[in-house]
């Protein structure tokens, strides 16, 4: 009786947790993974579908319109 009674308040916390991010919205904030960032809620532990991070870096796909000289690299200013 005593577990029923347990699990029926769990049961009850978690309902009323998923009511309130219904009503309201979710509190979604961003979670890291290995492999993987998402978005979840702190409230009732909703997650969304997310996005895989791959290990490649992107291609660049334009020339930057800075032309570095030679001076650049080698000579720094100090305040």
């Amino acid at each position: 009786m005593v577990k029923f009674a347990s699990y029926l308040a769990a049961h009850l916390m978690e309902s009323l947790r998923r009511l309130i991010c219904a009503i309201r919205g979710h509190e979604d904030y961003l979670q890291f993974e290995k492999n993987r960032v998402y978005l979840q809620c702190i409230s009732c532990g909703h997650e969304s579908p997310g996005w895989t991070v791959d290990a490649r870096r992107p291609v660049l796909r334009f020339q930057s319109r800075r032309v570095k000289t030679a001076s650049q690299g080698l000579m720094r200013k100090i305040a």
